[in-house]
C-alpha cells in the first residue's frame, strides 16, 4: 500500500508540473485565437500576461505589435516590433511591419554618417540570429580543421597548399561569424535602445526641469540610451542629437 501511495503521489506531482508548465502556452493559444478573431483588446491582455509571466516569443511580440497597430497605438506597435526583431532580426514580416509603423511617426530622422555605418554593420549582423551565426561558426571551424588536417597529412604539394590557405580562410570566416553571434547575444541581453512613448518630449541639455531646451521629439521615435541619472536618461538620436529626458517618457526595447 505504501508503494502504491508513493507512485500515486509521484503521478500527481508530475501531472501538476505538466499542467503548470503548459499553462503559459495555453494563454498564448488563447491570445492567438482572440487575435485571429480580431478581438484585439482581449489578445493584448493575454499576450501581455504571457510576457509578464517571464516568457518571450517572437510571435507574441509580433502579434502584439499588430494588435497595437490596428488600434492606432503606433508607439507600442513599434516597441513590440522592435522586441520581435531582437529575437529574430532576419524576419521579413517583422521588418516590413516595423517600417509601416515608423511611417506613422512624426519624426523622420536622417542618420548621420557614423550612425549610418553602424546601421550598415548591424544589417550584416542581422542576417542571422545568435543561434544561426553560432551554427555557421561551428560549421566553418569544422571545415577549417578538415582543411588543416589535409595540409598536415597529405604529401601532395597542391593539396597541402590548398588545405593550408583554405583552412586559414575558414578560420578567418569562423572568427567573423563568432563576432556576429556575440553581437547578437549582446543585443538580446542589453537594453540600450528605447522608444519614446509620450506624445511630445522636450529634450534638455541637463538632467533638470530648468535645463536648456534643445529640441523636441515625438512618440514612436527610437533613441539610444547613453546613461541614466536619477529620474533622467541621456539619449542619442540617429542623427547624432543628444540630450536628457525623463526616463518615464521612454520604454526600453
Amino acid at each position: 500500500m505504501k508503494l502504491c501511495g508513493k507512485i500515486f503521489l509521484i503521478i500527481c506531482i508530475a501531472l501538476t508540473f505538466k499542467a503548470s508548465a503548459s499553462a503559459p502556452y495555453l494563454t498564448m493559444d488563447s491570445a492567438n485565437a482572440a487575435y485571429s478573431k480580431s478581438a484585439y483588446d482581449k489578445a493584448i491582455t493575454m499576450y501581455n500576461t504571457f510576457i509578464n509571466d517571464g516568457y518571450e516569443s517572437e510571435q507574441a511580440y509580433y502579434n502584439l505589435g499588430n494588435c497595437y497597430y490596428r488600434k492606432a497605438d503606433y508607439p507600442k506597435a513599434i516597441l513590440n516590433y522592435e522586441k520581435a526583431k531582437k529575437l529574430n532580426p532576419s524576419d521579413a514580416d517583422v521588418q516590413f511591419n516595423l517600417q509601416l509603423a515608423n511611417l506613422k511617426t512624426t519624426d523622420k530622422i536622417t542618420p548621420d554618417s557614423e550612425i549610418f555605418l553602424a546601421n550598415w554593420w548591424h544589417k550584416v549582423v542581422d542576417i542571422c540570429s545568435e543561434k544561426g551565426w553560432a551554427i555557421i561558426c561551428i560549421s566553418l571551424l569544422c571545415l577549417a580543421l578538415l582543411f588543416i588536417s589535409s595540409y598536415l597529412v597529405s604529401r601532395n604539394l597542391f593539396l597541402r597548399q590548398f588545405g593550408f590557405w583554405f583552412g586559414v580562410l575558414m578560420l578567418a570566416f569562423s572568427l567573423f561569424t563568432f563576432l556576429f553571434s556575440r553581437e547578437q547575444y549582446n543585443a538580446l541581453t542589453t537594453h540600450d535602445t528605447a522608444i519614446v512613448m509620450s506624445g511630445s518630449v522636450t529634450v534638455k541639455g541637463a538632467p533638470a526641469d530648468n535645463g536648456a531646451q534643445l529640441f523636441i521629439i515625438h512618440e514612436g521615435a527610437k533613441v539610444w540610451i547613453v546613461k541614466s541619472e536619477g529620474t533622467w536618461t541621456e539619449v542619442k538620436l540617429a542623427n547624432g542629437n543628444q540630450g536628457w529626458l525623463l526616463t518615464s517618457d521612454i520604454e526600453a526595447i
